[in-house]
């Protein structure tokens, strides 16, 4: 794990300076954000996935890449489906058509992912460099080094999301679209609208409800899940749904800003605004749909869960400063530490991140756009 917490530690840096140097803008009152470094971070954490050639089903990927037929053949046969997304086939195609190498094209969803990510979290966080120490913690980050169909749509629907907030619905409207050509699934972004709601009205507790309800009744429920998914283009079968369930560890952690919000409620959303609201009940719908998961199977309902993912990153350091005072203090230790052991678990317990991570130097990479 030395690579990756070197990577954790420059990119916590980064946010650092970053956080300074927006003060320093902002000096005489009127709020500027520091662009530079916040590029330098993007070009960073996105190169960095770019280069790797094996990880998860990295190689799957580059599979799929070379095996792709051109633009016009796919066209042609008509052979792209719905559930294999449609978006990503045909842009694959493209970047194959126009000469890309596979280690181009895990290059390029490496950027087209991991700098709206960068830049939704840079928006939306009031403590950045927090954010980005949750990023990686949590996994959202390290998440794009694998399915690239599902990460590029998050993408895409993150900044659906800033779209909704800002009550710009056509442009909502076109990037949720896009996510759903990238990877169907990314559909469960039209709950958007109806998650700016007040946290903690009758609402969340109607919502907390339904998930506690599918979770304990999940079993008697596949052949309706089986019966949509198979209308979206998918093949799944009972299987995928059933068998061993979320990591209770994982699940729990998810959960934590939802359970922490209940206590300090009133100080967090008495005054709170549009985007807290939502982004809040967007994390909660994380913790909510991992809770299910606990009853089905992990790759599914765990990935299913990571769409909302992004929103944890946000969140949490929201709901640290605005607590404040000595529980802020108390609170912010026992995230670092806590979300410090949930990283080394995941990364060298659960998998051993440095025996399935393996990427060409970055010097390798351009000598390849030179004949060299």
């Amino acid at each position: 794990m030395k690579k990756l917490f070197i990577l954790t530690a420059v990119g916590v840096l980064f946010a650092f300076i970053i956080n300074r140097r927006d003060r320093q803008l902002s000096a005489d009152g009127v709020e500027r954000q520091e662009k530079l470094f916040t590029v330098i971070l993007m070009i960073v954490l996105a190169t960095y996935g770019g280069l790797r050639t094996w990880y998860n089903d990295t190689v799957t990927y580059i599979g799929i890449f070379e095996q792709m037929p051109s633009f016009r053949e796919l066209w042609q046969s008509g052979s792209a489906t719905f559930a294999g997304g449609l978006g990503f086939t045909y842009l694959t195609a493209l970047l194959k058509d126009i000469g890309f190498s596979s280690q181009d094209y895990i290059m390029f969803y490496s950027y087209i992912t991991v700098v709206p990510y960068v830049w939704f979290v840079r928006k939306y966080s009031d403590s950045f460099p927090m954010a980005v120490y949750l990023m990686f913690t949590t996994g959202f980050y390290i998440f794009s080094f694998a399915a690239i169909k599902q990460c590029v749509a998050t993408a895409m629907c993150l900044i659906a999301t800033s779209a909704a907030i800002e009550k710009k619905w056509k442009k909502y409207i076109v990037f949720l679209v896009l996510g759903i050509l990238f990877h169907p699934y990314s559909i469960v972004y039209l709950i958007i609208p109806l998650l700016f709601f007040r946290p903690w009205s009758i609402k969340t507790f109607i919502y907390t409800a339904i998930f506690i309800l599918l979770g304990f009744s999940l079993h008697s429920l596949i052949g309706t899940i089986l019966d949509v998914t198979i209308l979206m283009g998918a093949n799944y079968d009972a299987a995928s749904f059933v068998g061993e369930g979320v990591n209770i560890f994982r699940v729990l952690v998810c959960l934590v800003p939802f359970g922490l919000s209940f206590f300090y409620k009133n100080t967090l959303f008495d005054d709170s605004d549009r985007s807290e609201n939502l982004i809040f009940n967007m994390a909660m719908v994380n913790g909510l749909i991992m809770f299910v998961g606990l009853f089905g199977t992990a790759n599914y309902f765990a990935r299913l869960a990571n769409y909302f993912l992004p929103a944890q990153c946000i969140t949490l350091p929201w709901m640290l400063k605005k607590i404040g005072g000595k529980d802020r203090q108390i609170l912010s230790v026992l995230c670092v530490i806590g979300y410090l052991g949930f990283f080394i678990y995941g990364n060298r317990i659960q998998h051993v991140f440095d025996s399935c991570f393996k990427q060409m130097s970055l010097w390798t990479y351009i000598q390849s756009h030179f004949g060299a």
